[in-house]
């Protein structure tokens, strides 16, 4: 007997606190019923990271570097200095550059990053990058290393005055 209130107590307690499993069912229906789904639609108006055709300079990357090697005005030292830029930019949709950033800078106060601004913003266009066929805005980042060698003065030669012919 005292088993059996155990029993029926506990299934009351059970049945009593239970959950309603009606109500989430209907909570879940309203909330997908207000939510707007855009898994169809992409927003080509965004700046993508990840595309699956790049963002490629004229004539590839190769060639891109020669650009930045030829274009770049390298600061005057005193000592060999490395130096290291790394700059973050859009390829916008038309293939231009834009919102370029510079991420790194050493060292800094040599005007390394505003350099590599001028020489990307004077860059010919890029083949934009792909994403489901149509062309894109994509971040695209690029490190630099610099070997800046040291500015070696001249020095002119002591020109010898004209000496008297030496007699013998």
């Amino acid at each position: 007997m005292k088993n059996g209130f155990i029993i029926l107590l506990f299934l009351s307690l059970a049945v009593g606190f239970g959950q309603n499993n009606d109500a989430p069912k209907e909570d879940a229906k309203l909330i997908k019923e207000n939510t707007t789904e855009k898994s169809d639609e992409t927003d080509y108006d965004q700046i993508y990271t990840s595309v699956q055709v790049q963002a490629v300079p004229p004539g590839g990357m190769n060639a891109f570097r020669k650009y930045i090697a030829s274009s770049f005005r390298l600061p005057e030292v005193s000592e060999k200095t490395l130096g290291t830029i790394i700059v973050k930019f859009v390829v916008w949709d038309d293939g231009s550059i834009r919102d370029i950033n510079i991420i790194k800078e050493n060292p800094v106060g040599l005007g390394l990053g505003k350099e590599a601004v001028r020489v990307l913003t004077n860059s010919a266009k890029w083949t934009p990058g792909q994403y489901n066929g149509r062309s894109i805005k994509q971040y695209y980042t690029i490190p630099i290393s610099l070997q800046i060698a040291p500015v070696d003065k001249v020095v002119q030669p002591i020109q010898e005055t004209e000496a008297p012919p030496k007699k013998d």
